[in-house]
């Protein structure tokens, strides 16, 4: 998973003027700590994650931003899976393990961004706004299939203290610019599986 900023930098990158549900959804499926459950939510037990990507493409309603924005978390995770954690492992030069490199790195990456980024503020009083804590009060108002939790205000509010804790951590192996690059094209990659048949 590319962390928390690197999803809203990806919503972004694929709708600037995206609304609160659309990039709550794109936080959205990490409210677990469970792996299992994780791993479930994310298809990463599907049998073959980018055909269960496109199946759930056309199980949901792509134009309600809840579910687009659900969608677009897990096709970013599939991509950041596929793309950059094997990068990562193969040119790991450092000592210990990589995996807790890699996931240190990946959440200073997060923090820096939450801090640096000029949009971070604009998109996090999204997420807070008053229309995005009602509907996830009353998840009734989003009508979907996917398995949406009843913690999701207290899910976001720990992303945003855990960021705001953090705020002066700065990666060392991931950059900004990786991130961005990577953000823009997770959205135009979004946009062909969204067309394509």
């Amino acid at each position: 998973m590319p962390g928390q900023m690197v999803h809203l930098a990806a919503a972004r990158a694929f709708d600037a003027s995206g609304d609160g549900l659309f990039l709550v959804a794109n936080i959205a499926p990490d409210f677990t700590d469970s792996r299992q459950i994780k791993d479930y939510i994310h298809l990463r037990t599907a049998p073959d994650r980018e055909t269960a990507l496109r199946e759930l493409r056309g199980a949901i309603d792509v134009n309600n931003p809840f579910e687009l924005g659900w969608l677009l978390h897990l096709f970013a995770d599939w991509r950041w899976d596929t793309d950059v954690i094997p990068s990562f492992r193969d040119s790991y030069t450092g000592g210990g393990n990589w995996f807790t490199a890699y996931r240190a790195e990946l959440g200073k990456l997060s923090f820096s961004m939450y801090r640096d980024e000029p949009w971070s503020r604009e998109v996090w009083a999204k997420i807070r706004s008053e229309q995005v804590t009602n509907a996830l009060r009353d998840l009734q108002k989003i009508t979907t299939v996917l398995p949406v939790p009843l913690e999701l205000n207290w899910y976001r509010e720990r992303v945003i203290a855990t960021h705001e804790r953090h705020r002066d951590d700065t990666p060392t192996l991931f950059t900004a610019d990786m991130a961005h690059d990577f953000a823009s094209e997770t959205a135009e990659r979004f946009k062909q599986l969204l067309i394509d048949d």
